[in-house]
């Protein structure tokens, strides 16, 4: 499994149907490498997902600065964001 960290920047909020998402937007959030996307707007896009979120799956042009991360950065980032949105 592979971990990454990114700055969340979607340029449609009304994809996304949490009220998380308000919280994360514009922040560095730890994200999983999720599948390619087969259907909508996004199709053929790899798309990432916030663990344990009602996020669901994003497409990797909502994400800016992707890169691969160690897991225990990508830990620290992950709780700092569960914190926050919390």
């Amino acid at each position: 499994m592979m971990y990454f960290e990114a700055i969340f920047q979607p340029n449609n909020l009304t994809h996304y149907n949490s009220d998380d998402v308000q919280k994360i937007v514009g922040k560095k959030i730890a994200v999983q490498d999720g599948w390619i996307l087969e259907e909508g707007p996004h199709k053929g896009q790899q798309g990432y997902y916030l663990p344990n979120s009602t996020v669901g799956l994003i497409p990797a042009s909502d994400l800016k600065e992707i890169r691969v991360i160690p897991y225990a950065q990508w830990k620290d980032i992950f709780n700092r964001t569960k914190q926050e949105s919390v």
